[in-house]
């Protein structure tokens, strides 16, 4: 056997034990590559069931943001109409109160003027009707330097002439009373 001849049968067995290697280590891989494709076929089915159980959260998640789209729309709207509102209310008791003091501008003088007037009035009668009712007094007439002054905090007793200057006075409170009456007719 020569030389070549060995190495001949030597690469032989090599080639036959590489063959041999190789055909082991592919039954090896195919068994691997089975059990990684059961594996995989486990995890495909896996992922199925998760995209079916995922599938109607996420159609809820779109309904549900749809949904929180339209009510914060509806909000935004109701918002703008409700500080609209209020804008317009703010302006109605602006103009209200501002209504309210040009009244009581116009109406406060001449109310106290004739609230001053009718109570003169009622004193005006009063001390005339005291006048009239004071027994023993007989009325004479005197000239306007000798009547004498009215003094509200003590009962006097008023003579003739002193009557008709309250009457006077009276009177001409109460053509006040008509003219202030009249004024606040036309505001």
């Amino acid at each position: 056997m020569t030389f070549y001849e060995v190495l001949n049968n030597v690469s032989i067995i090599i080639q036959i034990i590489l063959f041999i290697t190789l055909i082991i280590i592919i039954i090896y891989l195919h068994g691997y590559i089975k059990k990684l494709m059961l594996k995989v076929e486990g995890l495909q089915d896996d992922v199925n069931k998760f995209k079916i159980t995922v599938e109607p959260i996420v159609d809820d998640s779109r309904i549900l943001v749809k949904k929180l789209n339209n009510i914060f729309g509806k909000v935004e709207d109701n918002l703008d109409v409700v500080t609209n509102t209020v804008e317009k209310v703010r302006d109605t008791v602006d103009s209200i109160i501002d209504i309210e003091q040009r009244i009581q501008r116009k109406i406060e003088v001449p109310l106290f003027d004739s609230i001053n007037s009718v109570s003169a009035i009622f004193r005006g009668v009063k001390v005339f009707f005291e006048r009239i009712k004071s027994p023993g007094r007989q009325l004479k007439s005197k000239t306007p330097s000798e009547i004498p002054e009215i003094n509200n905090e003590e009962d006097e007793i008023l003579f003739d002439d002193e009557i008709q200057e309250e009457f006077n006075d009276i009177n001409k409170e109460l053509n006040e009373v008509r003219k202030k009456l009249e004024e606040m007719k036309k505001v």
